[in-house]
């Protein structure tokens, strides 16, 4: 009997400074110490070198103190900056027929300049390309079928964990590919899909106590009124140098090229994928901005290219507030992961956070693998082995304790890097969707548990709400390529 594998040793980049501070801002008060005792000796004031101390721990402790993942700078620049969009308007959106631009419902935000197509790779399969113009951005949308792991052996669920591992690493090999997002969505099942399947399957000429059945397995979902929707998005840099970097056409060929190893991939973790269309792109994103729409949406399948475009599957309204959004008669808050699982934790780790519930019909998880390149993971593995000794030689006590943990973690990241792994960001989203008059309080109670569950320690993604809920459908928006905080007083 073989027994299942624990997955851990994950560790967030710090760099060391004094007494546990990260080593930009042991250098900020190194300066405020060199400061303050040159105000003096050149002043000899108690006076003006008092005030200049206090200043001084004005301006220091912001960025040495930090709260919910945050420094004071950091929540002090974010609250200036969502005050200020505020008072321009730019919180809320109003398209439709009596908006500026009639008839146009783009998609609001960070999306708003993004643009939609539709290629053929080599092989003949047909996929919708989409380009984020203000970061050079181009992603693939996969549509995934889990095969799931009942009736499984353990030893053929380590083997898809370490092929789904090896993918990552081999996405990141060359450098081409930003991210890679992987969603787990669940949405009410309206049965019009499944009866569709069934009405292509059954032929003209069946006896009708066959085709009868068929309507009868078409009509019944069984189980809860939850379907589960898995995908991937893949979204790389611009490939290329000079005119092919600027051509969408060129980039659609580099990349339709790529796609057949991509799915190869994907097919030895166990999980088969397909490209996804244009049309279907466009029916997943106006779909989740209005829910009303759903079954409109999955009636017209491709019919839906006659009467919808990129840029009329936006919200026709949507408000975006300080800790939820609100969009086309539904409210969605999204929560971002705080911290990863304390410990080492089985494959079955986020079971509980992705399992479909009746009283959170409407869930998306999506976990953003930011990957780096073969040199780049070198240096980084490199650095964070310094800072961890470093740290370990500065700090006492259970500082000091956790610190040498590190050390062990980033060793073992050295040597597993050394071996061809690759290194890898990754964070997660989770958003919910519901009405408008839907539980708020029931809901927050409900994320909490399941993150709980799931060993996951999450928060609400303050004044960025509209922001993280187009980055949680996993179309290809990055968020750390669009950060509005300088790295120098982030936490």
């Amino acid at each position: 009997m073989t027994s299942a594998r624990m997955y851990g040793r994950w560790e967030k980049p710090r760099s060391a400074g004094f007494f546990g501070l990260t080593w930009g801002v042991s250098m900020v008060g190194l300066g405020l110490v060199i400061v303050v005792m040159l105000t003096f000796m050149f002043s000899h004031s108690l006076s003006l070198t008092g005030i200049v101390i206090g200043c001084s721990a004005t301006l220091f402790a912001p960025l040495a103190v930090t709260i919910g993942g945050r420094t004071g700078w950091e929540t002090v620049v974010l609250r200036y900056q969502y005050a200020m969009a505020q008072a321009r308007g730019e919180l809320e959106y109003r398209a439709g027929r009596f908006s500026r631009i009639p008839g146009l419902a783009k998609l609001p935000g960070l999306l708003a300049d993004s643009r939609l197509s539709e290629y053929e790779t080599p092989g003949g399969k047909r996929f919708a390309l989409i380009h984020i113009r203000r970061t050079d951005h181009y992603s693939v949308v996969l549509r995934v079928l889990p095969r799931g792991k009942e009736l499984v052996d353990q030893s053929q669920i380590d083997a898809w964990v370490e092929d789904y591992g090896q993918f990552l690493a081999a996405q990141s090999r060359a450098g081409e590919v930003v991210a890679v997002t992987s969603v787990v969505d669940t949405v009410v099942e309206t049965r019009l899909k499944q009866r569709r399947e069934v009405a292509r399957l059954v032929r003209n000429d069946a006896p009708e106590f066959a085709k009868a059945v068929m309507r009868e397995a078409g009509n019944d979902i069984g189980g809860l009124g939850v379907r589960i929707e898995a995908r991937i998005a893949i979204t790389y840099r611009a490939i290329g140098k000079g005119r092919i970097r600027r051509d969408t056409a060129e980039q659609a060929r580099e990349i339709g090229q790529r796609l057949q190893g991509v799915l190869s991939q994907l097919a030895r973790a166990g999980l088969p994928a397909t490209p996804l269309e244009a049309w279907e792109v466009l029916g997943l994103v106006r779909s989740r901005y209005d829910i009303a729409s759903q079954r409109d949406i999955e009636a017209a399948g491709r019919d839906i290219l006659r009467t919808q475009s990129w840029d009329s599957v936006g919200p026709i309204a949507h408000a975006d507030r300080w800790d939820h959004y609100v969009h086309d008669g539904a409210r969605s808050i999204t929560w971002e992961m705080d911290a990863p699982p304390r410990g080492a934790v089985l494959e079955t780790g986020l079971e509980e956070l992705l399992r479909p519930r009746l009283d959170v019909p409407r869930k998306r998880v999506a976990v953003v693998y930011r990957l780096h390149s073969a040199a780049e993971a070198a240096d980084l593995v490199d650095s964070d082995y310094k800072d961890a000794l470093a740290a370990e030689q500065t700090e006492r006590g259970i500082a000091s304790a956790s610190a040498s943990i590190r050390v062990d973690n980033t060793r073992a990241a050295r040597q597993e890097q050394a071996r061809g792994a690759g290194l890898t960001r990754f964070g997660a989203l989770i958003t919910i969707t519901d009405a408008l008059d839907g539980d708020l309080p029931g809901i927050e109670a409900s994320v909490r548990a399941m993150s709980a569950a799931a060993r996951l320690r999450v928060r609400r993604c303050y004044a960025a709400q509209a922001a993280t809920f187009a980055a949680s459908l996993g179309i290809g928006l990055i968020l750390p390529e669009h950060t509005s905080i300088s790295k120098r007083v982030s936490a």
